[in-house]
């Protein structure tokens, strides 16, 4: 999973509207309140202005797979689910984070299936679930669900096996660290979906291809300057492979990180 980036806000005019939808949401005094004011303004997370902007953040990828879609929707997915949330499968439905229904700091783009199968799903691992109204709270929860948007997206890594490409907790990740990871896998279903899997393989593959190129122009006797414009093109290819608004960067980061011999390792992260 790659880190999306995020250096700027929405639309000013957008941010005015969820702002005042908020703070009603706030002033209501009762579920059912709060239940209708969300549901006569849900267009506003569908809204062009945010939905836009947040595709351009990550070049129109999932941020949870980094899979380009032109066929199914992407969804403007709240990261915390707004409506009810659950521990795990089966377990009793509590209040979701209705508050952060109209926070755009609260929305991710989702692949349809991926979103789907997050459901009403959201963990935290240990202590207490945030309150409305308090940020200070909302920093402190520390939910299992690993956020695209925050450094710990680097804790999902990927390697290849019969099915294909498979997401995989990152080397030297810690226990707690590997339970999110798995946790996050299952919650996203990042490995159910044997295309997800074969797609990540093609990724895998052409950067492995890249690799071998590399490794044989170095072992090449051949002249010595057509070896050293043959590595060039190979670490070329694999920098564009890695680059932000490449579809499975992280799947190419991966692969390079466990298959390139060091000097190319350096030249492909260090440029």
């Amino acid at each position: 999973m790659r880190t999306v980036k995020i250096p700027d806000t929405p639309p000013a005019d957008w941010i005015a509207e969820a702002d005042e939808i908020t703070k009603k949401l706030l002033a209501a005094q009762t579920a059912e309140e709060r239940k209708q004011i969300i549901s006569e303004n849900e267009g506003l997370w569908r809204d062009p202005r945010i939905h836009q902007w947040l595709l351009d953040k990550f070049h129109n990828k999932c941020w949870y797979s980094e899979a380009f879609d032109s066929v199914s929707p992407d969804h403007v997915d709240h990261f915390r689910p707004k409506g009810r949330i659950k521990q795990a499968l089966g377990a009793e439905p509590e209040d979701g984070y209705w508050w952060l229904a109209f926070d755009w700091k609260n929305y991710r783009i989702s692949g349809h299936l991926l979103n789907t199968k997050k459901g009403d799903l959201f963990p935290i691992c240990r202590g207490i679930r945030c309150q409305p109204g308090d940020e200070g709270s909302l920093e402190l929860e520390e939910n299992t669900l690993i956020d695209p948007i925050s450094d710990d997206a680097c804790l999902i890594s990927f390697d290849i096996d019969e099915d294909g490409c498979r997401a995989v907790k990152t080397n030297g990740c810690s226990a707690e660290e590997e339970e999110r990871v798995e946790k996050t896998i299952e919650i996203l279903g990042l490995n159910i979906r044997d295309k997800l899997n074969q797609k990540r393989k093609l990724t895998w593959d052409k950067a492995a291809e890249y690799i071998a190129e590399f490794e044989s122009a170095q072992k090449s006797t051949s002249v010595r300057a057509l070896a050293a414009v043959q590595k060039k093109i190979a670490r070329k290819h694999l920098q564009e492979m890695i680059g932000y608004n490449a579809e499975f960067s992280s799947v190419a980061h991966a692969c390079i990180e466990k298959n390139a011999p060091e000097t190319l390792r350096k030249l492909v992260f260090e440029a």
